[in-house]
């Protein structure tokens, strides 16, 4: 009886044993996936620090760069304002020119119309004295001391006359000379803001550059956008532009001809060149219109070297822009840039 009830009791432990064993197997299954777990969240949150890191070390690179961007643009922006104060000053100086030669041709104009008639008078003067002296000559008898003095007052009128035209002459080669001097100095001024213009000048505004000879590309992009496929159209369109620019800067190829137009002998382009002929025929009318304009363009701006160059240009009429448009157009340019920053500044929270 006590043997039974021992081995009921064992059977219980054993039971008990390995109820246990599985319950300590399964918390240590347990264990071990929360382990696994805590070693992936521990992986990622290690991961996550990482990306932290990168990207705090990104943004500060970032913030770097953008200060030296701001320190370049605070620089660009005193180069410009200081470009600005020496084209406004140009522009002073062109328009002081200008009136400096305006006047200057108006003083040659009048000298040189008073020169003529002097040298007239001188003419008028000269043959009376001739005519004098020929008649004393002729009736060397009938002279007298009145007559003799007559000659000798021409004779003085004369040499002071052609002294007055030597001077005139000295007066004369002085004035073209400084207008050749002032022709120049605008030149210069000219050349100064077409090397500074695409660096600071808006491209939207009205006044800009102008590339005098240069074909057009859209006439080619329109037409080959038909005749081609849509992988070969714009690079057809580029080829075929390229070739006529060639063909427009070939010193050798000179399409123009003499001809009478508004009552005066000018050069034209001659639309009969085979070239041309032929362009229109395989391209189009508006194809060979751009070419046309090229070589209209660079027979009047530089006929000599045949390529392609810049000038002030004022898009909104079609025409070369003078110097006073382009400083009047930078100076807007500029009002309307403080302007803006002004409203930005104001937008800006304390």
């Amino acid at each position: 009886m006590e043997d039974s009830k021992m081995v009921c009791e064992l059977r219980k432990a054993r039971g008990l044993a390995v109820s246990l064993a599985r319950e300590v197997d399964m918390k240590n299954q347990r264990l071990w996936e929360m382990e696994r777990h805590t070693e992936e969240i521990s992986s990622r949150l290690n991961s996550m620090i990482a990306e932290k890191d990168r990207m705090n070390h990104a943004f500060s690179e970032e913030m770097r760069k953008m200060q030296v961007i701001g320190l370049q643009n605070a620089k660009l922006k005193t180069e410009l304002e200081c470009q600005l104060s020496k084209m406004h000053l140009l522009t002073q100086e062109s328009e002081r020119l200008k009136e400096e030669v305006a006047y200057q041709r108006k003083e040659l104009d009048l000298k040189a119309n008073e020169l003529e008639k002097r040298e007239s008078q001188l003419d008028i003067e000269r043959k009376s004295f001739y005519i004098e002296k020929e008649k004393i000559a002729q009736n060397p008898f009938d002279s007298d001391y009145s007559m003799s003095v007559h000659i000798n007052d021409l004779r003085d009128r004369l040499t002071e006359k052609e002294e007055e035209l030597r001077d005139m002459d000295i007066l004369n080669q002085t004035l073209i000379l400084r207008e050749h001097m002032s022709n120049n100095e605008l030149q210069a001024a000219r050349k100064e803001l077409i090397n500074v213009l695409p660096q600071i000048l808006d491209a939207t505004a009205i006044i800009g550059l102008k590339r005098m000879g240069e074909v057009a590309q859209k006439p080619f992009q329109d037409v080959c956008l038909q005749k081609f496929s849509a992988q070969d159209w714009e690079l057809r369109s580029v080829e075929l532009s390229s070739l006529w620019q060639d063909k427009v800067n070939n010193p050798n190829w000179h399409p123009f001809k003499q001809a009478i137009k508004d009552g005066k002998l000018q050069e034209m382009v001659d639309e009969d060149d085979s070239h041309l002929r032929e362009l229109r025929s395989q391209w189009g009318e508006e194809a060979c219109d751009a070419v046309v304009n090229a070589l209209l363009e660079l027979n009047e701006y530089n006929p000599s070297g045949r390529y392609v160059v810049s000038e002030l240009w004022n898009f909104k009429d079609g025409r070369k822009a003078n110097l006073k448009e382009v400083i009047d157009c930078l100076i807007q340019q500029m009002k309307a840039s403080k302007s803006v920053k002004r409203r930005r500044d104001g937008q800006r929270p304390n």
